[in-house]
């Protein structure tokens, strides 16, 4: 079957993959567009990567190009740079033996796509397309497994995946990402072999939870999960049975991708919502999430375990607001990015119908921090010598309560007679 790459792939990666292509099979090796580009090409999409096998050798490939970085070539994989795009060129392989069920104990250049092609995992990712002639090469069914939107692995799914314990995970991500279903017996193996995944890396795990993260609907990885109790493999002390809030699911499903942060938050409020901050940052750092999506999803997670919790919206004034929602934002993200109203109505998935309030109030640009005082503690050294500094922070942090009730008491002067009062309370 024949595939019309003219239409779907963008020129300047089409011209790269011809001029590979050209200059491979010009020094007599074969060239192939292979895996999830191909995949992607069958169903009418843009591929966002493009991979690609031949029979020649790295060191060959390496003769043959200019720019070439060794990513991967103890597996036989070099990356060949072309104006700035990589394009991962792999030499056909056999995989020999895995015992560890994450990689193969060694690896052995083939001869033939055949041969390369029966090593992979799903049907649908053993597809390989002759880019000169559009020649789809289909010799495992893939792609009647993509038109009845299947995921299925190539032979036997136990020994598919005792093979890479990643597989599974993989399985449920493309299930996710792709709107697909598990063929029975493959997800009937992902039970079968769970010693295997239990021993991959948490960085491979937590990189297949992100990657679903971005797909149209993320919510079902995290009912995948559950349903399959993988999160227990990984976390023992969990329940031994997840049952996500269908509710908090859906608004995951409308978060924005930019929010990684607020992605897990939702996805832990949905499966978790009665653990603690403390127990929750455990649960990140043990997948290895980074610091930076930890931080963000205790942020958001707390957020959501207030607001879910105020039974009555109509009661919440503006002083909460800004309080104990826009101040911790503002401290938050202050040094790595520049918070707008376009942002605070990402928040949506949080405060629902609240959220134009919210964005209404900081459009305001109103003092929410102690930063944003017209007085600071050199002001009340210089006001009030006798004021011990231990007092200081009682202070600020009381005209900081009155300026966020207030904005326009914000002015230096109504500021001092404020901490003169306040320091009158404190001495009585």
């Amino acid at each position: 079957m024949p595939i019309d790459i003219q239409s779907l792939v963008p020129n300047n990666y089409l011209n790269h993959l011809h001029q590979i292509d050209s200059v491979l099979k010009g020094a007599g090796y074969e060239c192939y567009l292979v895996g999830g580009s191909v995949r992607d090409l069958a169903m009418g999409k843009i591929p966002k990567e493009y991979d690609l096998t031949t029979n020649a050798e790295p060191k060959q490939v390496k003769r043959l190009f200019r720019t070439v970085i060794d990513t991967g070539i103890e597996h036989g994989t070099v990356t060949v740079v072309l104006d700035r795009i990589n394009y991962e060129i792999t030499t056909y392989r056999i995989d020999k033996d895995y015992t560890d069920g994450r990689r193969p104990d060694h690896v052995e250049f083939g001869t033939t796509l055949s041969e390369d092609l029966k090593r992979r995992d799903f049907t649908m990712n053993a597809l390989a397309l002759d880019i000169q002639t559009g020649l789809l090469i289909d010799e495992h069914f893939g792609l009647k497994d993509i038109e009845q939107k299947t995921i299925r692995t190539i032979g036997n799914p136990i020994k598919r995946f005792t093979e890479d314990g990643l597989r599974p995970i993989r399985a449920l991500r493309f299930a996710s990402t792709l709107d697909f279903s598990i063929e029975p017996e493959t997800k009937k193996a992902i039970q079968e072999t769970k010693q295997i995944t239990k021993k991959i890396s948490l960085e491979r795990f937590q990189d297949e939870v992100l990657k679903s993260f971005l797909g149209p609907k993320p919510s079902r990885m995290i009912q995948l999960l559950a349903e399959e109790s993988i999160f227990q493999i990984f976390l023992p002390n969990l329940p031994n049975q997840l049952f996500p809030k269908d509710g908090i699911l859906e608004r995951l499903d409308q978060t924005s991708k930019d929010l990684t942060g607020l992605q897990l938050a939702l996805a832990f409020y949905a499966l978790l919502n009665d653990v603690s901050l403390k127990e929750l940052e455990i649960i990140l750092r043990t997948l290895k999430f980074s610091g930076i999506n930890t931080k963000d999803c205790l942020l958001f997670f707390e957020f959501l375990k207030k607001w879910e919790q105020k039974q009555n919206f109509t009661d919440i004034d503006e002083f909460v607001f800004k309080k104990e929602y826009l101040a911790p934002v503002k401290r938050h993200f202050q040094t790595r990015l520049s918070v707008d109203t376009e942002w605070i109505q990402k928040l949506n998935p949080i405060f629902g119908p609240a959220t134009s309030e919210l964005t209404q109030i900081w459009g305001q640009n109103p003092p929410l921090l102690l930063a944003d005082l017209k007085i600071n503690g050199n002001h009340l050294a210089e006001s009030f010598p006798d004021l011990a500094k231990t007092n200081y922070g009682t202070v600020l942090n009381q005209l900081l309560d009155l300026v966020l009730h207030t904005p326009k008491e914000n002015e230096y002067s109504g500021l001092l007679r404020h901490s003169a009062q306040i320091i009158g309370n404190l001495i009585k």
